[in-house]
Formats: structure tokens, C-alpha cells, sequence
């Protein structure tokens, strides 16, 4: 189940990753703004035939959410739906392919500081050595790859929308309750017409019908199914785990870049791409395992009967995966596990 987990992550993290340079390749000199709302429209749009398939269920979960989960799903649609996407576009817009794609790995970080300071997510060594080989190869990567040690306002936009993206990725990891799907859609719709919204009042451009669809695919692919993705890794192996997984779509990114768009790097960049996979070689051996308890839990989520899902079936019986409300019972065991939506406990 982990393992199918740590996939869905890297396929997330990849079609996030060539985000950059189909940007670079179809959109050409769209404001940002507008390029961001794109983006994520056209994530909301393809997501939203999704959702109504569904079970019409899963939009009574939003009725049934707290308010403080309610709280989060603001935050989370604001910091890393509204705001961190024009940071983004700008980076886009006026840096190159590779120098955004490079500097995306900083989401990693703001992600794992955030789920370690705030919502206490139990970080291993494992973890913080492969982050810090990761973070490094990055570094190595931004100073090698330059023409100049300068650090450009582009540069900066990408890592204000990392941070931002790292309140987001926590504040996501609290809704577990909604599909991951719906809740991509509601971020895609959301983002999408504000920044489109705020592109029409302020700007004033010309922009082809190729460019319009080309961000649109271009969000339903990258945005929508990529967030989709990452929602689900979340619930299974926590913040700091998906991010650092996550992180391979930079260097994916960056790759791309380099082959398509012709843009030159320094030999230290392979110096740093092998530094980077020891960093994925750490966290992929990661083991975390101690005697905890668990409370009473009623919830729904797709699951499969393991030692966690336990309960009986009114009717058919489920064999695979499969989602409805179900109980938790107490129970005190010990097990390899991850901070997944059954094991937030503290350490």
C-alpha cells in the first residue's frame, strides 16, 4: 500500500513538474495573473466531471466538516490556490524553465518545517538527512546553473509561492474527510476565476486561442490530476514524506528544460542530480515503528480491510478498495506505520 503510495507521489510529482516548461513552450508572454488563473480553471474544469461522478455523498462531507476544518479549507484554497499561483506565473513569466523548476524543491522544505513546528509530524533522521541532501543538491543546482551568483526577482516569486504552498500542503493534510478530488475541484474553480477576474480588471492583452487552451490542458493535467495525486499521498504518508518525494518533479522539470527547450546547465548540475537521488535512497528505506493507541474514529475514506479496517459490511462484502462511512474502534498495537490519516498521534 506505501509503496503504491510513494508512485502516486513521484506520478504527481512529475506531471507538476513539466508544468514550467509547457508554460515556456505554449503560452508565451501572458500576464501572470491570467496565466495562473488558466492554469487552474482549467484544473477545476477537468476535475469537476470527476466529482459528480462521485457519489453524491461526497459533497455531503463538506456540509459535515468543523469549523476549524472549515478554517483550513480557506487557508488552503487562499495560500495555495489564490496567492501562490501568481507568484508562480510571475516566475514563469519572467525566469527561465530551469531556474523555476530547480527552485520548486523549496516546497519541501517549507512543507516538512510546517508539519514538524506546527502540527507536530514526527520527522525521522532518515527524513531530515535525505531533505538536507535534497535542499543541498538544489543549492548546488542554483549556483551552478546561473550565468551569475545573483539571486533574480523571479527567483524569489517561485520561493514565495513554495512557502505558501507549504501552508498549504499542511492545512490540506486536516481535510481529510473531503474527496481528494472534490477538493482539487473546489481549489481549481476557486483559484481559476479570481485570478482570471483580477487579469481582466487590470491588465489589457492580447492572447491567442492556442495559448487560452494550452493552459487549460496544460492545468487539467499538471494542476488537477497532479493535486489529485497529491492529496491522496498526503492522507497516506503524511507532509514531509510527499513533499520529499515530491521534489523529484523539479529535477524532472529541469530535465525537460534542457532537452526541449535547449537551455544550458553547468556539469555541477549532474553533481547535484546524483546528490539528490541519495536523498530519495534515504527516505525511501525510512522505518518508523512504536507501541501507540488509537481512539474511537468514525469516518469515510477509500481503504481496504487491513488491521485498521476491521468492520463488517451490511450487505455485499467489499474485497478491494472501497469508501463508506466507517467505525474505529480503540485498539493499542505496534506496527511499521506513517503519519497517514489514521496515525496523527504524538511521539
Amino acid at each position: 500500500m506505501k509503496n503504491n503510495t510513494i508512485k502516486t507521489a513521484l506520478l504527481s510529482a512529475i506531471l507538476f513538474g513539466i508544468s514550467p516548461v509547457a508554460c515556456k513552450a505554449f503560452v508565451g508572454d501572458m500576464p501572470s495573473s491570467l496565466l495562473a488563473g488558466l492554469l487552474y480553471l482549467g484544473s477545476g474544469i477537468g476535475l469537476t466531471g470527476v466529482a459528480f461522478y462521485q457519489k453524491s455523498s461526497s459533497y455531503h462531507a463538506l456540509r459535515l466538516l468543523s469549523s476549524r476544518q472549515r478554517a483550513c479549507l480557506v487557508g488552503a484554497i487562499l495560500s495555495g490556490g489564490v496567492i501562490a499561483p501568481l507568484f508562480l506565473a510571475y516566475g514563469i513569466r519572467h525566469g527561465t524553465a530551469s531556474e523555476v523548476s530547480l527552485l520548486l524543491n523549496f516546497e519541501a522544505v517549507a512543507t516538512t518545517l510546517l508539519a514538524w513546528l506546527i502540527f507536530h509530524e514526527n520527522i525521522g533522521a532518515r527524513v531530515w538527512l535525505g531533505k538536507v541532501l535534497i535542499v543541498g543538491a538544489s543549492i548546488l543546482i542554483v549556483f551552478t546553473g546561473g550565468d551569475s551568483l545573483r539571486l533574480s526577482i523571479p527567483g524569489l516569486s517561485v520561493l514565495a509561492a513554495c512557502a505558501l504552498w507549504g501552508v498549504d500542503n499542511n492545512l490540506t493534510r486536516e481535510i481529510e474527510s473531503i474527496p481528494a478530488t472534490l477538493l482539487a475541484s473546489i481549489k481549481g474553480w476557486s483559484a481559476g476565476l479570481f485570478n482570471i477576474l483580477l487579469s481582466l480588471t487590470l491588465f489589457r492583452s492580447q492572447v491567442t486561442a492556442l495559448q487560452v487552451s494550452g493552459a487549460l490542458v496544460i492545468g487539467a493535467f499538471s494542476y488537477g490530476a497532479s493535486l489529485v495525486l497529491f492529496i491522496q499521498s498526503l492522507r497516506e504518508i503524511g507532509s514531509a514524506r510527499t513533499s520529499t518525494w515530491f521534489a523529484s518533479g523539479p529535477f524532472i522539470g529541469t530535465v525537460l528544460s534542457v532537452i526541449l527547450l535547449g537551455e544550458r546547465l553547468s556539469v555541477g548540475y549532474w553533481v547535484a542530480a546524483l546528490i539528490m537521488l541519495s536523498g530519495m535512497f534515504f527516505l525511501y528505506g525510512e522505518m518508523h515503528r512504536h507501541k501507540h493507541h488509537h481512539e474511537r474514529l468514525e469516518h469515510s475514506h477509500p481503504h481496504e480491510h487491513d488491521e485498521h479496517h476491521a468492520h463488517e459490511h451490511v450487505g455485499k462484502e467489499h474485497g478491494g478498495v472501497h469508501d463508506h462511512p466507517h467505525v474505529h474502534e480503540p485498539m493499542n498495537h505496534s506496527h511499521v506505520h506513517w503519519p497517514d490519516i489514521h496515525h496523527r498521534h504524538g511521539h
